[in-house]
């Protein structure tokens, strides 16, 4: 296994990418996009053991988190995120030309990586999404609405703290809460225009859902205090034949770094197996 490290350019600044290769032709390419507060660093783990099973994983920072240039906890807009989208999909081609593209997002990145779906026909075999953001479990009030909406127009890069998001309501895994509150590189900070369009566009997806044509897992934990995973049963109802929803009985908001991960990873392999990937 090998670890890389990149550096990119979009929109004029400075986007870290990272990459665990197996030693040999990986059989897919794995695009992975973390979610708010953390950033692609949280996903060695996850890029270790595809790279053991023969898959490769890249990976960039989002603007607002981790080692990409730009202020903590925000974007310019929905669009640049898609953008960071198209971009690591394009140098997954120049780096493995021919080789199948997987698109894996998770919470926000969820978010992105299924409207990302939804909105283009995009140049991958196969999509995936863990515990996205497509609702929260506390509904936004109507005075946060109306504060959000008016304030991404006159105040769009004022940040807040992000509330409720303790490490412990991410896992079940001590050990990780400890390397999440000691990462110096995680973050709970969110600005007004970011809040405001992952929740827009959580709430498209659920109205536009059927227009995803690729083959797609979507899991969740039922123990998810942070992102609904009500919503991701709503939207899987509207899904196609080929979409497979799993809710995992009492797990956290991040299915990767529970105590429980390698039932989690052996399911997502086994997944992709039955799609030949």
């Amino acid at each position: 296994m090998t670890h890389k490290e990149y550096e990119w350019t979009l929109d004029g600044k400075k986007v870290f990418a990272q990459s665990w290769l197996p030693d040999n032709e990986p059989k897919a390419i794995i695009n992975l996009v973390h979610g708010m507060g953390e950033h692609s660093g949280r996903y060695e783990r996850w890029g270790n053991l595809f790279a053991e099973a023969g898959y490769a994983i890249i990976t960039t920072d989002l603007p607002g988190h981790g080692k990409t240039e730009g202020k903590i906890g925000h974007t310019k807009s929905y669009q640049i995120l898609m953008d960071q989208i198209d971009l690591m999909l394009t140098k997954s081609e120049e780096m493995f030309p021919g080789i199948p593209r997987i698109l894996y997002g998770h919470s926000m990145g969820g978010n992105l990586v299924i409207n990302y779906a939804i909105s283009k026909d995009p140049p991958i075999s196969a999509l995936i999404a863990t515990s996205p953001w497509l609702r929260l479990v506390i509904p936004v009030s109507g005075v946060e609405k109306v504060f959000s909406k008016v304030f991404n127009s006159i105040a769009p890069g004022l940040t807040i703290k992000a509330k409720g998001l303790g490490a412990e309501k991410l896992s079940n895994d001590p050990e990780h809460w400890e390397s999440v509150r000691t990462d110096p590189v995680c973050h709970r900070k969110i600005s007004v225009r970011y809040a405001y369009e992952i929740m827009k566009m959580g709430e498209y997806a659920l109205r536009h859902v059927y227009q995803i044509n690729k083959p797609f897992l979507l899991m969740h934990g039922s123990g998810d205090e942070i992102t609904s995973h009500k919503a991701s049963e709503e939207f899987v109802a509207n899904t196609a034949e080929r979409t497979q929803l799993k809710i995992w009985e009492g797990f956290r908001h991040e299915l990767h770094n529970t105590l429980e991960h390698k039932e989690v990873f052996d399911l997502i392999l086994n997944w992709l197996k039955a799609q030949e990937l």
